[in-house]
């Protein structure tokens, strides 16, 4: 049982999601200042087990699971929060002054792995100061009606940039499965890299539709190993966590990973049966 378990975990399983959230980064914060624990969690937590590897809107992840935006508010821990098993983190939501400040950390600790930036305001001026510091860019419309314009401005400004560098739409929690499809639509036809799925109904319904050539990303308020297993196998790319977490603590991204390699190798490895054969 480690620090977190006894220290933050009876405090935290309880209070809501934002509160929690705070005392958990508080705790990370604290064992970053532990010298050499960057390098230390990252032995431990391991984020590289064979098996898990997969290419996504063209980039190389470890493994599917990625930190969701929310509890990186600021850009103040990626590394860290990196160190705990995770193959990218999604820092923010932020708007332009959030960016401008988490820039400055970025260029003092350069990322170790893949590192996203969620925008909920300014989304433009804030996509051009993150562009050359960020791997890829989450579009947050939750609390912003979406907007194709806005989009427009963005896909356009990416044309003049040397590297291309995914763009990624953040879906709201509420909204009609017929938004969902113009949005699919407008994504394939304009160069929107993926769509960040809030619910397992919206990953189904975007997996479907799109016939699954537009890679998702699950935030779904994982909680559990068979949880972020049940958003792969409905059609995600990636999985992004933050409730389990916090709720349970660095241990929890591992036993995703070990769940996920066990149940992949059991279906790799299960015999053919002959109703199998016979279908084929």
């Amino acid at each position: 049982m480690g620090l977190y378990s006894i220290l933050i975990r009876p405090f935290v399983r309880r209070m809501d999601i934002e509160s929690a959230s705070k005392i958990a980064l508080r705790y990370f914060e604290f064992t970053e200042k532990i010298p050499g624990g960057r390098m230390i969690s990252r032995w431990i937590h391991n984020n590289r087990p064979v098996g898990l590897q997969r290419e996504v809107f063209g980039l190389d992840f470890y493994n599917p699971i990625g930190l969701g935006a929310g509890l990186d508010l600021h850009g103040d821990l990626y590394n860290d929060l990196n160190s705990l098993g995770f193959s990218f983190v999604e820092i923010g939501p932020m708007n332009a002054d959030g960016i401008r400040k988490a820039v400055r950390r970025i260029q003092d600790d350069p990322q170790d792995d893949i590192l996203a930036a969620c925008i909920n305001n300014d989304y433009l001026t804030a996509f051009t100061l993150a562009y050359d510091f960020c791997d890829f860019f989450v579009l947050d419309f939750s609390f912003t009606p979406f907007s194709t314009e806005i989009l427009d401005d963005i896909l356009e400004a990416r044309l003049a940039e040397e590297v291309y560098k995914p763009i990624v739409i953040k879906l709201p929690k509420v909204i009609s499965n017929t938004e969902i499809e113009e949005i699919a639509d407008y994504s394939q036809m304009n160069g929107v890299d993926g769509i960040e799925a809030r619910s397992i109904d919206q990953v189904r319904l975007v997996a479907s539709y799109t016939r699954e050539k537009l890679p998702i990303i699950a935030n779904t308020h994982i909680e559990s190993p068979q949880q972020a297993e049940e958003a792969l196998r409905a059609g995600a790319s990636l999985v992004e966590i933050r409730n389990g977490l916090v709720r349970q603590g660095p241990k929890f991204v591992g036993n995703i990973l070990k769940h996920l390699l066990s149940s992949f190798k059991n279906e790799k490895n299960s015999p053919t049966t002959d109703s199998d054969t016979a279908d084929s």
